[in-house]
């Protein structure tokens, strides 16, 4: 796994595995007492593991922190004997021990994109991720998508939407989402990501995607009409919308690691996001909903 989460170890609990439901308890209204914190149903977290210390990783939001409902949850990075524990919240099972999530949920479809709400606050230059993965029975990963926060305050829930990268043609038998407050290997206590709404994109249009995974990340906040764009490596870029019928409908010239950017408006749907060096040399494919 690319991303060091936890380092210390503990016991966890089991988590209630429902049959082809990938994204269980997707706007996070649903949470079970134990004894002095909650978790949310579905959903595994270090709250087992570190409640007896009075430290809680997970925690559920109430208004106003919250993008539709009654909560959301809430992640954030703390210290637990002098070590850094991220917030996570994930359908998989926590390998305390061995720094690791594995495992998932049964499921068989496949999806086009993830999306959600969120809201970030990094501390010291640190992101937030949600990750979400498709596996086969030989535990091959069929299908991948990885939304990274920008290292900058977002303090209104903002959408986003990432497309399922399918590396395989093998039919999956088990999905996983991983949510965190930092990125892992840049842990930095007290980074604090909110999350809400998510969602499994069935896209009927069926765009094709091409191209190699992206280290880029977008989201669209639908209030202002802005698509907001972060890049790991920075330089000069060229940045274009499709529409579902291959028509560019929007065009602009980037420079540096994060931009937001003014959009017309657009009708409802998906688009795809293709971005170029400003040599050519290296270009990616990624995707956006809007609704």
């Amino acid at each position: 796994m690319r991303k060091s989460l936890f380092v210390f170890a503990l016991s966890f609990v089991v988590l209630r595995i429902n049959a082809q439901i990938a994204l269980p308890n997707p706007g996070f209204e649903n949470w079970t007492s134990a004894g002095n914190y909650e978790d949310p149903d579905d959903w595994h977290t270090l709250n087992p593991s570190t409640a007896f210390v009075g430290v809680l990783t997970a925690l559920k939001a109430n208004p106003p922190d919250v993008h539709s409902g009654s909560f959301a949850i809430k992640l954030t990075t703390k210290t637990v004997f002098g070590q850094t524990a991220n917030g996570i919240a994930t359908t998989g099972t926590i390998d305390v021990q061995n720094q690791t999530i594995t495992g998932g949920l049964p499921y068989t479809l496949r999806p086009d994109s993830i999306s959600g709400w969120y809201m970030y606050t990094p501390a010291g230059g640190d992101n937030g991720f949600v990750d979400f993965v498709l596996l086969d029975n030989a535990n091959d990963t069929v299908g991948f998508a990885d939304f990274t926060t920008p290292s900058a305050v977002v303090s209104t829930y903002t959408y986003f939407s990432i497309p399922i990268v399918y590396r395989s043609a093998a039919s999956p038998t088990l999905s996983r989402f991983t949510l965190s407050s930092s990125a892992g290997y840049i842990s930095v206590v007290n980074s604090t990501m909110f999350i809400d709404d998510l969602s499994l994109i069935f896209n009927p249009n069926k765009i094709v995607e091409h191209g190699n995974p992206s280290e880029t990340a977008y989201s669209y906040r639908s209030t202002s009409n802005t698509l907001i764009f972060h890049s790991l490596d920075g330089g000069n870029k060229s940045l274009s919308l499709y529409n579902s019928l291959g028509q560019r409908v929007f065009s602009v010239e980037l420079s540096g690691n994060e931009s937001e950017i003014s959009v017309p408006e657009l009708a409802k749907g998906p688009y795809i996001v293709r971005i170029n060096s400003s040599s050519n040399s290296r270009m990616s494919v990624g995707k956006i909903i809007i609704n």
